[in-house]
């Protein structure tokens, strides 16, 4: 009988940031590069986890960033790579971050995404976020068309 691969994650992000670098730039029309994600994780409240696939030897897979202020924790971006999609990768990532949330003391968690990226939406509302606001014509991609960002939210309870 043969096992699929198995995940785990890894809190200290700053580990992958080549990776995830590698892998921002392969998937967002705006990606951020090595010195923007140290940038970015060199902010007080700013972490961050990475997914790891391990069939024989561990592999990056994806990571989420996040950050918290006050009671206001922030999804700043999730990222799975495309050959380990649908696998459970985002929630489990998604489900850190929920937790990290609630420790640090935040009463809500929110994100934006683009309108379209239905499986992002579905993984979303699963975990218990719902739709609060929309920002017109927020994302640019390269043929210059327009999409909108929605808002959308996750009251925590603490």
């Amino acid at each position: 009988m043969t096992t699929g691969p198995s995940y785990s994650l890894d809190l200290e992000l700053a580990r992958y940031l080549d990776a995830a670098a590698d892998l921002h730039g392969a998937l967002f029309e705006r990606p951020w590069n090595r010195p923007a994600l140290e940038d970015l994780l060199s902010v007080s409240g700013t972490d961050g986890a990475a997914a790891l696939v391990s069939d024989r030897t561990p592999r990056f897979a994806g990571f989420v960033l996040f950050r918290t202020l006050g009671d206001f924790s922030e999804i700043l971006t999730l990222a799975v790579a495309p050959e380990n999609r649908r696998q459970g990768i985002g929630r489990l990532l998604m489900e850190q971050a929920v937790h990290a949330a609630r420790e640090s003391g935040a009463e809500r968690l929110v994100l934006e995404v683009q309108d379209g990226n239905r499986s992002a939406i579905s993984l979303y509302e699963s975990l218990g976020m719902t739709p609060f606001d929309r920002r017109r014509n927020y994302y640019k991609s390269g043929d210059g068309s327009h999409a909108d960002a929605i808002l959308m939210q996750l009251f925590l309870d603490n």
